[in-house]
Protein backbone atom coordinates (compact mmCIF):
# COMPACT_ATOMS: atom_id res chain seq x y z
CA UNK A 1 0.00 0.00 0.00
CA UNK A 2 3.15 2.36 1.28
CA UNK A 3 4.39 1.95 -2.47
CA UNK A 4 1.00 2.65 -4.27
CA UNK A 5 1.22 6.00 -2.92
CA UNK A 6 3.66 7.18 -3.90
CA UNK A 7 3.91 6.31 -7.55
CA UNK A 8 -0.07 7.47 -7.60
CA UNK A 9 0.96 10.92 -6.45
CA UNK A 10 3.52 10.96 -8.83
CA UNK A 11 1.84 10.54 -11.39
CA UNK A 12 -1.11 12.56 -10.18
CA UNK A 13 2.01 15.75 -9.53
CA UNK A 14 4.31 14.98 -12.25
CA UNK A 15 2.13 16.64 -15.53
CA UNK A 16 0.99 19.06 -13.16
CA UNK A 17 4.80 20.27 -12.22
CA UNK A 18 5.88 20.23 -15.50
CA UNK A 19 2.95 22.48 -16.69
CA UNK A 20 3.99 24.75 -14.06
CA UNK A 21 7.43 24.79 -14.86
CA UNK A 22 6.21 25.47 -18.37
CA UNK A 23 4.03 28.33 -17.60
CA UNK A 24 7.14 29.40 -15.61
CA UNK A 25 9.76 29.29 -18.50
CA UNK A 26 6.53 31.01 -20.58
CA UNK A 27 6.30 34.35 -17.88
CA UNK A 28 10.21 34.29 -17.95
CA UNK A 29 10.41 34.86 -21.53
CA UNK A 30 8.27 37.75 -21.05
CA UNK A 31 9.26 39.50 -18.66
CA UNK A 32 12.64 39.23 -20.31
CA UNK A 33 10.14 40.66 -23.15
CA UNK A 34 8.90 43.49 -21.03
CA UNK A 35 12.63 44.39 -19.50
CA UNK A 36 13.93 45.01 -23.63
CA UNK A 37 10.33 47.10 -24.45
CA UNK A 38 11.13 49.14 -21.20
CA UNK A 39 14.63 49.78 -21.83
CA UNK A 40 13.72 50.55 -25.37
CA UNK A 41 11.54 53.01 -24.47
CA UNK A 42 13.45 54.53 -21.50
CA UNK A 43 15.96 55.26 -24.19
CA UNK A 44 13.79 56.89 -26.74
CA UNK A 45 11.79 59.23 -23.89
CA UNK A 46 15.74 60.47 -23.15
CA UNK A 47 15.93 61.31 -26.87
CA UNK A 48 12.72 62.93 -26.76
CA UNK A 49 13.68 64.75 -23.15
CA UNK A 50 17.57 65.95 -25.09
CA UNK A 51 15.87 66.94 -27.99
CA UNK A 52 13.12 69.08 -26.00
CA UNK A 53 15.89 70.35 -23.86
CA UNK A 54 18.47 71.67 -26.83
CA UNK A 55 14.80 73.15 -28.10
CA UNK A 56 14.23 74.88 -25.53
CA UNK A 57 17.42 76.49 -25.02
CA UNK A 58 17.40 77.83 -27.81
CA UNK A 59 14.05 79.48 -27.94
CA UNK A 60 15.22 80.34 -24.63
CA UNK A 61 18.78 81.88 -25.67
CA UNK A 62 16.39 83.65 -29.16
CA UNK A 63 13.73 84.98 -25.72
CA UNK A 64 16.96 86.08 -23.93
CA UNK A 65 18.73 88.48 -27.16
CA UNK A 66 15.23 89.63 -28.05
CA UNK A 67 14.43 91.04 -24.33
CA UNK A 68 18.16 92.51 -24.72
CA UNK A 69 17.24 94.07 -28.07
CA UNK A 70 14.15 95.77 -26.75
CA UNK A 71 15.74 96.88 -23.99
CA UNK A 72 18.45 99.04 -26.21
CA UNK A 73 15.61 100.52 -28.60
CA UNK A 74 14.20 101.38 -24.88
CA UNK A 75 17.22 102.99 -23.81
CA UNK A 76 17.95 104.67 -27.62
CA UNK A 77 14.24 105.83 -27.49
CA UNK A 78 15.08 107.42 -23.85
CA UNK A 79 18.49 108.96 -25.15
CA UNK A 80 16.32 110.49 -28.72
CA UNK A 81 13.87 111.58 -26.50
CA UNK A 82 16.13 113.48 -23.87
CA UNK A 83 18.51 114.95 -27.00
CA UNK A 84 14.89 116.43 -28.17
CA UNK A 85 14.41 118.00 -25.41
CA UNK A 86 17.81 119.47 -25.82
CA UNK A 87 17.31 120.65 -28.99
CA UNK A 88 14.35 121.86 -28.17
CA UNK A 89 15.36 124.27 -25.22
CA UNK A 90 18.11 125.62 -27.39
CA UNK A 91 15.19 126.20 -30.08
CA UNK A 92 13.40 127.95 -27.88
CA UNK A 93 15.81 130.54 -26.23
Amino acid sequence: MVEKVPSWLERLLLPKLSSLEGELRAVHAQIGSLEKETSSLRSEMNARLNSLEREMSARFNALESKVTLVEDVTRLKMEVKALAEKVAAISTS
